[in-house]
């Protein structure tokens, strides 16, 4: 044998022994594969019967009338065990039990406030059946439904949220205002519509902002019993003429939102005034008053609402800051006060009585110049000074 044919026999070999490698590789890849696919296969089949025996709760939004759920909302209500229906805290549309049902061929449990604010027979089917809780609206925009959220999670139950539209955005929408614009909203209530204060106050800060407010009127289901326009309307001029702000007043330009979303919607727009003596329908209701006003905001408001735009303006400029009302009031007492003693002092005490004038002038030109704290400060230190003379008993005053 040549070298060159040894050469060649023992590459032969060495051919041989790397394919038959190879052949034991491929062998025992597939048999481990083989395995491996057994495995995954039993795996996902336990966690299938695991998850079909897992419950799981969602919060399902029904929008806004008939037809306002979503497409992902009729299917998580169709693969649900349960469906519960909140029915309270607003009149459904007649339609819309008998369109969910159409579309979900699903039957549903209308529950009660109670029911749901308790949430333990929620729960308890929840943690081993699919439940849905549907509501109007979106889900999350009221917290009795966020706290039974938080229930079902520490309790180890899978939590789902599916969104829809709600009047939160829908107002805005419908209105033609910035959504940006609006700043905190206000519910009013049945109990609270005689005095509105919370709402005045809220609306108050809210103007000075040049933002706008949206006031939601309460209605309840069962009672049959809600806040009109009207009464909301009333109650917030009677709070003006108790706090004075300049907040509202029969010439406050407002909207007036009735059954957003229904077949049977119905919208306005004018001052207070107009809008009081207007007939737009049962509840759902809202109201909206409007801060500083963009001229496209002006210019949709008209063509909505077919208001020229002479008639549509802002309520933020007319509102009155807090020290502005106050502080010109204890300026003016403070006033009559150190003139009716002024020829009772001694020469010892004119330094105070002068301190006291330069407090009360500082006072107003820090209003002026919209430093309301420093305004406040000052009026504080002047009427101070007058009453230490009296508390020393060395003049009575008569504030």
């Amino acid at each position: 044998m040549t070298s060159e044919n040894k050469d060649y026999s023992v590459l032969e070999l060495g051919a041989d022994k790397a394919t038959q490698s190879v052949e034991r590789c491929v062998n025992l890849n597939l048999a481990f594969n083989a395995t491996l696919a057994t495995t995954l296969k039993s795996s996902l089949i336990d966690e299938f019967q695991r998850s079909s025996l897992l419950g799981r709760l969602s919060f399902v939004g029904l929008g806004l009338g008939a037809k306002g759920i979503t497409l992902e909302g009729v299917e998580e209500m169709i693969g649900s065990d349960v469906i519960y229906l909140e029915y309270y805290t607003t009149p459904h549309e007649p339609q819309l039990l008998k369109q969910v049902q159409v579309s979900t061929g699903k039957s549903f449990t209308i529950v009660d406030r109670h029911f749901v604010e308790d949430g333990t027979n929620i729960l308890s089917d929840a943690e081993a059946r699919k439940v849905v809780l549907a509501v109007l609206g979106d889900p999350m925009i009221a917290t009795t439904h966020n706290e039974l959220r938080v229930r079902a999670i520490k309790k180890g139950i899978e939590t789902r949220v599916v969104h829809s539209a709600t009047i939160a955005s829908a107002a805005a929408s419908a209105s033609g205002l910035h959504s940006y614009k609006f700043s905190r909203t206000v519910t009013v209530t049945r109990e609270a519509v005689g005095k509105l204060t919370q709402a005045y106050h809220i609306l108050h800060e809210n103007l000075l902002e040049g933002a706008h407010t949206l006031l939601l009127l309460e209605y309840d289901v069962q009672s049959g019993q809600g806040v009109t326009p009207a009464d909301a309307m009333a109650g917030l001029l009677l709070a003006e003429g108790n706090f004075k702000r300049g907040v509202v007043g029969e010439g406050t330009f407002a909207i007036l939102l009735s059954r957003l979303g229904r077949e049977d919607a119905a919208m306005a727009a004018g001052t207070f005034a107009e809008l009081s003596k207007k007939e737009v329908g049962g509840p759902p209701n809202c109201l909206i008053i409007p801060g500083k006003l963009h001229f496209t905001e002006v210019e949709a408001i008209a063509a909505i609402f077919s208001v020229p735009e002479a008639q549509i303006r802002s309520n933020s400029d007319q509102v009155l800051r807090t020290a502005q009302t106050l502080v010109p009031k204890y300026v003016a007492k403070t006033r009559r006060a150190l003139d009716s003693v002024k020829g009772k002092l001694g020469p010892q005490y004119e330094h105070v009585v002068e301190n006291a004038e330069l407090y009360m002038k500082d006072a107003e030109n820090f209003l002026a110049n919209g430093e309301d704290e420093m305004a406040m400060l000052s009026i504080g230190y002047a009427e101070g000074l007058l009453d230490s003379l009296s508390f020393a008993g060395v003049v009575k005053i008569d504030w």
